[in-house]
């Protein structure tokens, strides 16, 4: 199967010093693959992560200010970010959007900011099990795109990533069906490619672990995962990571 696979892990508020020692005493420059390995620590161990993991791996935020500077006490700007060498910033986790009422004009800025300082966005998106059960979740897929992206960004031919992670399945146990979630996959890129031919790469971010990742990675329109709670176990983040490279050598 000739598809790149973004693999990343969104640690959360979840890392210690110690912890990074012996997650990456395990996981080291032979693991390498064809995919990309992406990990996203709280911002305070962006450097740590760096000096301690395999060049291959690619470090990134989970959050991004939509301000480059001033009186705003625990954000961290775009500048900030890229002075740690950090590739990627996670943006619009359904987290950030409940527990900090970020809404999608906010999230819009925030991945400007991001482009502005070349730091690939991850953009979340993705659905509440009332809008699921009421037959909801393209609509709101939909808007959630379109309020974010526009064709000027997309025609850029921006470096981005978008996630998929439906809000029920985070932190629950609970997964989408390979097949429910190839639909929602196969409806974002139709959104996209309404807007742009700018081909942008969908992860799946509900509870992948290495049990379900070879049936959802095979999917046609899934291209990786945004994985957290399984990403804080290296060797079960590194199965995935390397069940990707298996799907992709076929």
């Amino acid at each position: 199967m000739d598809k790149k696979f973004f693999i990343a892990a969104n640690w959360k508020m979840n890392a210690s010093l110690a912890f990074i020692d012996e997650y990456f005493a395990s996981l080291r420059s032979e693991s390498e693959n064809s995919n990309e390995m992406i990990i996203c620590p709280p911002d305070i161990y962006i450097q740590s992560v760096k000096e301690k993991a395999p060049s291959f791996v690619k470090v990134g935020a989970q959050n991004i200010s939509h301000h480059d500077s001033g009186a705003y006490t625990g954000e961290c700007s775009g500048k900030m970010i890229g002075d740690q060498s950090a590739k990627y910033a996670i943006i619009g986790h359904s987290e950030r959007r409940e527990y900090h009422n970020e809404s999608n004009d906010l999230i819009r800025l925030k991945l400007l900011k991001a482009i502005e300082h070349d730091i690939t966005p991850i953009l979340c998106i993705g659905e509440s099990i009332e809008q699921r059960d009421s037959g909801q979740t393209l609509d709101v897929i939909n808007d959630q795109i379109r309020s974010v992206l526009d064709s000027e960004i997309l025609s850029a031919n921006t470096n981005m990533l978008i996630a998929y992670e439906p809000i029920w399945a985070i932190g629950t146990g609970l997964t989408a069906t390979p097949d429910m979630a190839n639909e929602v996959h196969a409806h974002i890129h139709t959104v996209l490619s309404e807007m742009s031919s700018n081909r942008i790469p969908i992860l799946y971010g509900g509870s992948m672990k290495s049990s379900n990742a070879k049936e959802l990675l095979q999917m046609e329109h899934i291209h990786g995962g945004l994985i957290g709670g399984a990403s804080l176990d290296a060797s079960e983040f590194l199965k995935i990571y390397n069940i990707a490279e298996e799907i992709r050598n076929g």
